[in-house]
Formats: C-alpha cells, sequence, structure tokens
C-alpha cells in the first residue's frame, strides 16, 4: 500500500517512535536505531521506506532508512515465531550489514545478544536465512571506496586460510562464529579456529 513517505519530523523519542508530518497529515511511524540515528530533526525533508503491519486490532508502519534495511525486515518477518518487534530489535541491535555476516558465519551469538532473542529464536533464524543472507545488500561493513572494513576482510581472510588447510565452508564459518573477535586479524583468528577444532 505505501512504499515510502517524504515529509519532516514532528517528534522522535530515544524508543524509535516518530511522527512525520508529509503534507499536513501525521503518520506514527517506528523506526530501528540504525535508522533514528539518520534522521536529520531540523526540519529538513527526510525519506523513509515503509512497511504497513495490519494487525487485527491495529495499524502499524515501520520506517527505514533504505530499502536494504526494509528486505533485512521482511526476511526477518518470514522465520516463523519473529514478529516485527523482534525484527526491529534485531535490526537495531545489528544493523544489515552486520546482520548479513552474522547470517553467512551462522554466529548464533550474535543473534542471542539482541534484546527479547532466545536461542530457540536465534537458531531458527540462522538455519531459516543463512541461505538467504546474499539477498541482503553489502557482504560486509565496508570502508573508503566500498572495500570491505579491517574487521570483516579479515573474517574472509581467515575463512579462506582454513578451506585452503582443507576445511569445509560450513566448518569453517562455524568455528569462525565461535573465535571471532572484531580487533582480532586473519592469523589470530585461524590460530583460535584450530586451537578450537582440535
Amino acid at each position: 500500500m505505501y512504499d515510502f513517505l517524504r515529509g519532516t519530523v514532528v517528534s522522535l523519542d530515544p524508543s524509535g517512535r516518530l511522527a512525520l508530518d508529509v503534507n499536513g497529515v501525521g503518520y506514527a511511524l517506528r523506526v530501528s536505531e540504525q535508522t533514528r540515528r539518520t534522521i536529520p530533526i531540523d526540519g529538513r525533508p527526510v525519506t523513509l521506506h515503509v512497511r504497513l503491519q495490519v494487525k487485527e486490532d491495529d495499524l502499524v508502519l515501520f520506517g527505514f532508512a533504505d530499502q536494504g534495511e526494509r528486505a533485512a525486515f521482511d526476511l526477518l518477518l518470514s522465520v516463523q515465531g519473529v514478529g516485527p518487534a523482534v525484527a526491529l530489535s534485531v535490526l537495531s541491535h545489528l544493523g544489515v550489514a552486520e546482520l548479513r555476516r552474522g547470517l553467512t558465519v551462522r554466529d548464533v551469538k550474535a543473534f542471542t545478544a539482541v534484546k527479547g532473542v532466545g536461542t530457540k529464536t536465534a537458531e531458527r533464524i540462522v538455519l531459516e536465512l543463512a541461505d538467504k543472507a546474499e539477498r541482503l545488500p553489502g557482504s560486509a561493513p565496508t570502508g573508503e571506496a566500498g572495500r570491505p572494513g579491517p574487521a570483516a576482510a579479515a573474517l574472509s581472510e581467515a575463512q579462506r586460510a582454513l578451506i585452503v588447510l582443507g576445511y569445509g565452508a560450513k566448518e569453517a564459518a562455524d568455528v569462525l562464529a565461535k573465535v571471532h573477535r572484531a580487533d582480532a586479524s586473519a592469523e589470530e583468528m585461524v590460530r583460535a579456529a584450530l586451537v578450537a577444532l582440535r
């Protein structure tokens, strides 16, 4: 029904509730923490890609900074037991790039760290969406000129190294999900992974 709304922000609270004035009509939207940080509150127009959720007794509009975040929201909703509140919580905590990374390396811990996501739900998200991660834009957080950031590049290099050493792609991804640290080099992650694989 709605694809996007363009207007000015009337109010925006820390919980992500936003009121948007579109030509004199006020729309109430829920936004993720990632989107909330990008929204100008100085009267400049803002465009939000939206998704309307219909409940038995309510209509709820969710707003997203870009189409990629909306696609991630839709993908999360395809998982049994994941509703709009949980999907928005995942996006608030992880963002699209980290969501994609978590799915690619099957990092269940990344999802259990999200408020409202238990172990079973996290496992279900990873199980059902790991093979669909490529539908999300961007393979990793990017640095200048669209290149992968250092942490993502190190993780990718470590995974390739483990595959060269004879481990399967899934086995490498699983063990790296357990030992991954944002500040670790590829070499450090490979060493930690080899210890974990013994």
